[in-house]
């Protein structure tokens, strides 16, 4: 059985290691890859995979174990990691200082911050969502801890790898980005406007809570504007925030040209 320092993290399936290498080399991330482990028996099968993350550690200086199938199991939560699993290091986000020099880079674009949403399938879903619309980058808490990277990267099928994520004081990060010139709409119902009456001009960053606390007081003070998804009954109920970051995130796009149309 391979044994894990406690600051390495596991990537389940070749998609996965795949995504999380790719943002290595695109820059995105600060990751190191500390070894991949494949099944001796997926060999025949998976000779393209094996061939490719084999490439791959001439470059970064990794080495792939072949193995048995039962060692692979062994590092895995689930049964469909394919044989493959890739152990790499953390990632470093940015902080506030990054986010504002980034945010000037790409003053017509948008950006996503989370608060209270911590559950890493959930919190990929949103990420998987805001990717496919054009998102620039995720701002996520202070206190929030990269410890499920990959299973974040496999439920945003390979997109929390392709996009920046920082990591600071939310409502100090939406202050410093208002001053960038930016837009801050918080989802919420409270004096919220439609979302399909809004403009949602960029730049602006979308401000999503948790269901369970939402957006707390302080982050939504900073908020220019509030905005809100209509429904076609009453629901008794709000959207997931997967699904509402989902909803904003295509209107985004549709309003600001975005959307790629394959007429």
């Amino acid at each position: 059985m391979d044994k894990l320092d406690s600051l390495e993290l596991i990537f389940e399936g070749f998609n996965a290691v795949k995504a999380a290498i790719c943002g290595i080399e695109s820059g995105i991330t600060s990751r190191t890859v500390v070894r991949v482990l494949f099944s001796k028996k997926r060999l025949i099968k998976k000779g393209y995979e094996y061939s490719w993350l084999k490439t791959r550690s001439v470059r970064h200086g990794y080495d792939i174990v072949l193995c048995d199938e039962d060692d692979v199991s062994s590092l895995c939560a689930t049964e469909t990691h394919g044989g493959i699993v890739g152990i790499f290091s953390p990632r470093v986000p940015g902080n506030a200082e990054a986010l504002c020099d980034f945010a000037k880079r790409n003053n017509r674009g948008w950006f996503l911050a989370l608060e209270g949403i911590e559950d890493p399938y959930n919190l990929g879903f949103s990420i998987r969502s805001a990717y496919a619309f054009g998102c620039a980058g995720v701002v996520l808490p202070k206190r929030y801890i990269f410890g499920a990277d990959g299973v974040v990267c496999r439920s945003s099928a390979g997109a929390s790898e392709r996009i920046p994520f920082f990591r600071c004081d939310l409502s100090d990060a939406v202050r410093r980005l208002k001053g960038e010139g930016y837009g801050i709409c918080a989802a919420c119902e409270k004096n919220a406007v439609s979302l399909s009456d809004h403009p949602l001009s960029l730049p602006l960053v979308l401000v999503i809570g948790g269901e369970k606390r939402g957006i707390s007081s302080a982050l939504l003070a900073e908020c220019t504007d509030y905005i809100r998804i209509d429904y076609a009954r009453f629901a008794g109920s709000s959207l997931s925030a997967v699904s509402a970051a989902a909803v904003m995130a295509y209107e985004i796009a549709e309003k600001n040209g975005l959307l790629i149309k394959n007429d």
